[in-house]
């Protein structure tokens, strides 16, 4: 059982890195709390303490947490303001913690607004978050248009950590897009990234995206190229994107054929995925 007094007199220690402790217990067992508005009072407080290291934490906290905060009103009001924050770190964890909260939001217009402008931070990190969110939550978009402007934007960002969460965002977002052949065209070309890490998170979208891709000839011919990728993560995941998407590949046979040659690749990490992709397909698999 949680011992919520100790909770409260950590949240008043003098110690940052015990009103820290405190609140990484808000942020994974808020619920089990008795005492939510005691919580919610605590959380609210940290939310505007002078060390940042708190606040970024307390930030963590309100959005895991939002759905049982008593008062949702002021606990979005609190987000909207860390949105602004002038530390980048708190800014950052505010632009994730608009992805936990969203379904509870009672202003989805102005937190869109607020992660429009997230978007365009100067800081990698808060782009980087921003991005994350944007795919996660793009479904309940007031205007889908606009936020795959912000999406499209993205994937030409210069900094190639923001580049591969938009990768992935066009993952979880392509079958709400409302330009499934501009959203190809830019996953298309995320697989082609120079970037290691571009690649693998493109070829890991590839495995949500492939139903619905207007042209799987070409999908499928960036998928065989994948398999051949000289990094062992971008190898992985264009075998569980073959596992994933093998029933609506132009070529099954093959598509078999190369989980079978990835079964025996040098990396361990590849031979478990591939193994673990050709075991859920394998009853697919044309006989030899």
């Amino acid at each position: 059982m949680i011992d919520q007094e100790k909770l409260h007199n950590q949240c008043l220690s003098d110690d940052p890195k015990k009103r820290t402790e405190a609140l990484e217990q808000f942020r994974y067992k808020f619920s089990l709390l008795p005492d939510k508005q005691e919580a919610w009072s605590d959380l609210h407080r940290l939310i505007s303490d002078e060390d940042n290291s708190v606040k970024s934490a307390a930030t963590s906290a309100l959005g895991s947490a939002f759905s049982h905060i008593p008062d949702k009103q002021k606990a979005w009001k609190d987000l909207h303001t860390l949105t602004n924050d002038k530390n980048s770190f708190v800014r950052s964890r505010a632009a994730s913690a608009l992805d936990s909260a969203f379904s509870q939001l009672p202003d989805k217009q102005e937190a869109w607004n607020d992660l429009h402008r997230l978007i365009d931070d100067k800081n990698r990190s808060v782009r980087y978050s921003a991005t994350s969110t944007l795919g996660s939550v793009y479904s309940h978009a007031p205007d889908k248009q606009k936020a795959w402007n912000d999406l499209h934007r993205l994937t030409n960002d210069e900094n190639s950590f923001v580049r591969s969460r938009a990768a992935s965002s066009i993952g979880s977002a392509f079958s709400h897009v409302p330009d499934k052949q501009q959203a190809w065209n830019d996953l298309h070309r995320l697989i082609n990234d120079e970037d290691r890490g571009v690649r693998s998170r493109a070829v890991s979208a590839l495995s949500f995206a492939f139903l619905e891709v207007p042209d799987k000839q070409e999908a499928w011919d960036d998928l065989h190229k994948l398999i051949n990728d000289v990094d062992w993560d971008v190898r992985s995941g264009a075998a569980s994107a073959l596992g994933f998407a093998f029933s609506q590949v132009p070529d099954t046979q093959e598509a078999g054929d190369n989980l079978h040659r990835l079964t025996n690749d040098q990396s361990r990490e590849v031979r478990d995925v591939a193994a673990s992709a050709l075991g859920s397909v394998f009853s697919q698999v044309p006989d030899k």
